[in-house]
């Protein structure tokens, strides 16, 4: 990331930036610890499992992720939305038949 702050040209305006909002170092700090938590339990499972292992488990996530957003924040969702997420569903569910 600082390769590419450096080449585009932003690197000095993110430092200041950060300067003169300290208190953002520390959310900075905790977003690259859990990202860099989060890519190892990516690697792992790829490595210990396969990829499809991981897609499914990726999928998962992101599908209780959108419901517990629509039933804990009150958000809604579209005719369309819950068809995707009625597929979604079917999708894991036939992986797991298929095993």
């Amino acid at each position: 990331a600082v390769v590419v702050a450096l080449a585009l040209g932003e690197f000095t305006s993110g430092l200041a930036y950060c300067a003169s909002n300290p208190d953002i170092f520390p959310m900075i700090v905790k977003f690259s610890l859990c990202s860099a938590v989060g890519q190892s339990f990516v690697f792992f499972t790829i490595a210990h499992f396969d990829p499809l292992v991981l897609t499914t488990v990726t999928t998962t996530r992101k599908i209780f992720s959108v419901l517990l957003s629509i039933f804990m924040k009150g958000h809604s969702l579209s005719l369309t939305g819950w068809s995707g997420i009625g597929l979604a569903c079917l999708g894991i569910v036939s992986e797991l038949q298929a095993k």
